[in-house]
């Protein structure tokens, strides 16, 4: 039997752990959690260059602090987190590729823009989302993206979604989420267009900001409340536009008389303050049907054979929900004068047309005895016409 003064001697590794400072256990921790959060100076060749991307589709969305953009970007740090814990060095987050407000019908995206760029350049080896939805809802982009992954060889990780690629039944599965996706955003899309189809034909707005004579009824917002003092500007600027009968006149005298264009409320809510007139802004204006009571349907598909159209999205014009504010007499008569305005610039503008010069080929230039003929330009208002040499003569000009 030993007694306490025969014991065995402590051990090196004993001792220090006895004796050991608090900054050395301090330090001994912080070197456990670097293990799981290596440094980027001391990547290995074999750690991925991650490109994280976030979307969500509309700017309400977007605006949100703790809403959609936010919860995709706690999902992907977590992830890699993870995956560096269990394998130390694994990859490095390059950099958050954000579109905030954007659909994923095309590729149309500055943030993605930007991405692909990146993976083109070397920058990133590999795409991380937290779901394939996040990424594209369209098959044609979906197989472009994949094909410039694999010419990359460039990695593409889902969180949600969690399969391999590489073999023939992952891409089957791949494809066919994207097709499921794809279809999906279609039917989506055609319920909400028929939805607006429908409100628009009882005469009610689909969004937008208010135009100049109305303000948005804070009650009912797909409607519009008069504004007197608008209205009254506005049958004022008709009535201009009738007495002086160009777009460019009638400019000129509604600044006189210090009428503006509406300010409007952007897309943050903020006032935007009104600009100056132009041609488009007032021929907005005179067009505009609301100004008669009058709700234009699928206006951007008036000019489109409506024989091969659906029914929900074929052109027409119903009762709107608000008054009037200008005379149909009065509208139809700005009508009338702004199509003649448009006729008559398309007849000055018409290249095609043929231009008689009586003294073509007939008058000899002064300094070198070579035969002239009748050459034209148009100006901003008029058409300029007269004689240079026949050599420079343009050939659609008849002699």
């Amino acid at each position: 039997m030993l007694t306490p003064d025969a014991r065995e001697p402590e051990s090196s590794s004993q001792k220090s752990s006895f004796l050991a400072k608090p900054e050395d256990a301090l330090e001994g921790r912080n070197q456990m959690k670097n293990k799981s959060q290596p440094d980027v100076n001391s990547l290995s060749q074999t750690a991925l260059l991650i490109g994280c991307y976030s979307r969500v589709s509309t700017d309400e969305q977007a605006s949100v602090v703790e809403g959609s953009l936010d919860n995709q970007r706690h999902r992907m740090q977590s992830f890699l987190e993870i995956k560096n814990m269990q394998e130390p060095g694994w990859g490095h987050l390059v950099e958050h590729f954000i579109d905030d407000g954007y659909s994923a019908k095309d590729t149309n995206r500055p943030a993605y823009e930007r991405m692909m760029k990146a993976l083109k350049s070397g920058k990133i080896n590999a795409i991380m989302v937290t779901e394939l939805s996040r990424l594209s809802r369209n098959i044609p982009d979906f197989c472009d993206f994949h094909k410039m992954l694999e010419n990359q060889g460039a990695k593409f990780f889902s969180i949600k979604e969690q399969f391999d690629s590489s073999t023939p039944a992952g891409k089957m599965m791949l494809y066919n989420m994207i097709n499921l996706a794809q279809f999906e955003r279609e039917q989506t899309s055609e319920r909400v267009a028929i939805n607006c189809h429908s409100r628009a034909q009882r005469g009610f707005l689909n969004g937008g900001p208010a135009i100049l004579g109305y303000d948005k009824d804070p009650a009912k917002k797909a409607t519009f409340l008069v504004n007197e003092k608008e209205a009254i500007q506005v049958r004022r600027i008709f009535e201009l536009f009738i007495e002086q009968r160009t777009l460019s006149r009638t400019i000129d005298a509604i600044t006189a008389e210090g009428i503006k264009p509406k300010a409007r409320d952007n897309a943050r809510n903020r006032l935007v303050k009104a600009g100056r007139w132009t041609t488009d802004s007032l021929s907005f204006v005179l067009k505009n049907r609301a100004y008669i009571a009058a709700r234009e349907v699928n206006k951007a598909n008036k000019k489109k054979d409506q024989y091969k159209l659906k029914a929900w999205q074929r052109y027409g014009v119903s009762p709107a929900s608000w008054p009037a504010i200008v005379e149909e007499v009065t509208f139809n008569i700005a009508t009338v004068i702004l199509e003649e305005n448009t006729s008559r610039e398309r007849m000055r503008l018409d290249t095609s047309a043929t231009r008689v010069f009586a003294a073509s080929g007939l008058c000899l230039c002064e300094e070198c005895g070579r035969k002239l003929v009748g050459q034209s330009a148009h100006g901003r208002k008029q058409v300029h016409r007269y004689y240079v040499h026949s050599s420079n003569a343009n050939s659609r000009i008849k002699k």
